[in-house]
Order: structure tokens, then sequence, then C-alpha cells
């Protein structure tokens, strides 16, 4: 946990003291033995900070704790508590424990509360009752359970049985009349056989919110110091490990885009920067071809031109040539008798006057000329 997070111990106590002094009641019959026991569980929990790596699991670290310290609570007031079982008292597996309590009488196809049914736990001697806990409500397993309390396995089955057979019997004398009404579903299980599992069933979902309120506040000796760097350092170290993590993703996922050269974002850019660069070179290449084009017409239209003055030139001159031809002609007459005149003025009409009109009619590719 982070210094700077106005991490407070009390407050924590406001928050989870009242779930927690409701499980050490389960194990502890006096409600301020089990309200002591819960406050040295939490100057545990502040002297050994350094053991908690993750903050999220607070909250079970503090359970571990008390349940640990009621235990061993009841080993040190009641030394001869968990015994090894003798031999006479080891169930037999193939009776005993494999045949649990008739079916027909199972105390759990009635409805209790969970008042009632932590009398009954605590009407259990303590060897029983820590076992019957650890069991039914912790979910511990026998092996497990045998390391908790240094008890055999088959002890720890022996004082579940008795245990089991206890509060039934509690519970159908004090609790259960001719008219108490029975659970429907529970019925089913029943008949089913499959009543054992109301036993989990039942003392789980009734004890899950179970809380007592505590009657003081967490008192802290003053010469304990609180020493809050186990758990700014395991949150730096965890943040130090996300930022790292976070760093090698983006890392690799650059290095994916990047060097892989078949990637498609860069495939795909890859392909439109040529497309763009073809288009604008066919456009390009469009412009020139229609700018030799515009050239070479003119030329040839310049060309077309030349023909055309050309021969209109050559025109011009021919009748020119024609007018003094036809002058020099009429110069000879002059001095010639009259009769050859006559016959000279016949040829010259015999000449017809040519009236040349040149009309130029230019299209795109073609030049027409017109006489």
């Amino acid at each position: 946990m982070k210094q700077n997070s106005n991490f407070n111990w009390q407050k924590i106590y406001l928050d989870y003291s009242p779930k927690l002094l409701g499980i050490c009641r389960r194990y502890i019959d006096d409600i301020y033995t089990a309200e002591d026991i819960v406050q040295d569980s939490f100057i545990t929990a502040i002297q050994k900070n350094d053991q908690l790596n993750d903050e999220k699991a607070l909250f079970a670290w503090l359970k571990k704790i008390v349940v640990n310290n009621a235990l061993q609570h009841i080993r040190k007031h009641s030394k001869d508590a968990f015994v090894t079982t003798e031999p006479s008292e080891i169930p037999d597996t193939y009776s005993e424990m494999d045949h649990h309590l008739s079916e027909e009488k199972n105390v759990f196809v009635y409805d209790f509360t969970s008042e009632e049914l932590l009398s009954s736990i605590d009407s259990l001697p303590s060897h029983h009752k820590s076992v019957f806990n650890l069991y039914f409500i912790e979910n511990h397993s026998h092996a497990e359970i045998s390391g908790l309390l240094g008890i055999t396995v088959n002890t720890s089955k022996s004082h579940l049985l008795r245990a089991k057979k206890a509060v039934q019997n509690y519970l159908m004398k004090n609790f259960v009349k001719k008219n108490t009404p029975k659970k429907k579903m529970a019925q089913l299980l029943v008949v089913f056989g499959l009543g054992g599992l109301l036993w989990a069933q039942t003392f789980k979902s009734k004890f899950a919110d179970f809380t007592i309120q505590p009657s003081k506040k967490l008192q802290i000796p003053s010469d304990l110091k609180i020493d809050n760097a186990a758990f700014s350092s395991s949150g730096k170290s965890l943040k130090k490990k996300i930022i790292i993590g976070g760093t090698f993703l983006i890392i690799i996922i650059l290095s994916v885009f990047f060097i892989n050269p078949k990637n498609s974002f860069f495939s795909n850019n890859h392909d439109s920067v040529s497309s763009t660069f073809k288009n604008k070179g066919q456009i390009k290449n469009k412009e020139t071809k229609e700018y030799l084009e515009t050239i070479n017409f003119d030329k040839k239209e310049k060309s077309d031109n030349d023909a055309v003055n050309q021969s209109a030139t050559n025109i011009i001159e021919e009748k020119n040539t024609s007018k003094t031809k036809i002058n020099d002609d009429e110069t000879g007459l002059k001095s010639k008798p009259v009769l050859k005149k006559t016959a000279a003025n016949d040829t010259i009409e015999e000449i017809p006057q040519k009236i040349i009109v040149v009309k130029k009619i230019i299209k795109r590719d073609t030049v027409f000329i017109e006489k």
C-alpha cells in the first residue's frame, strides 16, 4: 500500500471488524473474549504487514489471523481439547461415516435463523466446535484440519460426526415444533439422497454476512510503529512491473508493424502512394501528349496555310502573266491591218476571263481549296 494513500488502520478496523468478530464468535462463546482476539489480530497484522503482498487480499489475510488466534486461545485454555482419539472412538468407515444421520430425520428440511444455528454451535465442546466450523463453514478438508489442530484425520472425522449429531439433536429439541414449516427444495434433496449437502449449504449461507458490531475502537499501543514501507514497496513494485510490461508490449506491437514488410497497413499505404504517383504520371503523360499534338497540329496548320498561300500566289502570278500577254498582244495588233485586228479581237474574245475565287476551308486534319 502506498504511504501517501491515507492508509488508516482505524478505518480498516471499522470496515472489517464487525465481520471478523462474527467469525471469531463462532469459535469463542464469550463475546468480550472474541473482541479481544480481534483486537490482538489487528495488532499482529500491523506488526507483520510485510507478509501482505496484495491489498485486495487484506480481508482474507485478517480472517486467517483471527481464526488462528481463536484456535490458539482454545488450545491454550483447553489443554485436552484436541487429544488424539482413542481407538474405540475411531468411526467405522463403512457404517457410521458413510451412512450419516438418517435422511428421514434431516433437520435442515426446516429453516433456522443465524442466531438459532449459532446457539447450536455454542452447545458443542470446543474441540468439536472447531472441527465443525473449519469443515462446514471454512471449507477445509480433514487433512487440512488435522494439520491446523495437530490431530489425526480420523480424530477430525470423529469430532465432526459427534458435532453433527449434537447440533441436530439441539435444533430438533429447541426449535422444531409440530407446526414448523418445511422447505420443499430441501425435502427433494433428502428424497434423492442429497440431504448431506444441506449442512454446508445452510451454515455457509446463514453466516456469509453474519456480523457483530464491536463495543470499542482499535487500541494501538503507543510504542508500536506502523510500518507502511512494506505496502509502499509492494505497491511500487507492482506498478513498476505493470509499466515495464506495458512498455515491452508496445515495443513488440510496433516491431510487428514496422519490421514486417507484408503488413497490411504499410502495404495498403504503399499501394496507395504507388497508385497516386502512377495516376499523377499518367495525367502528366496525357497532358504532354496533348501538348505535343497541339504543337504538331499548329505546325501542320501553318504548313497548310503556307501551301494555300503559295497556291494563291501562283494563281495571281499566272493571272498577271496572262494580263501581260494580253496587253502585249493588243499592242502588236495596233500595227497590223484591220482584218487581222478583227481576227485578233476575235481571238482575244475567245480567251475567257478567269475569275478566281479562293476559298479556304480548314478542318482539323484536312485543307480544301476550291477554285
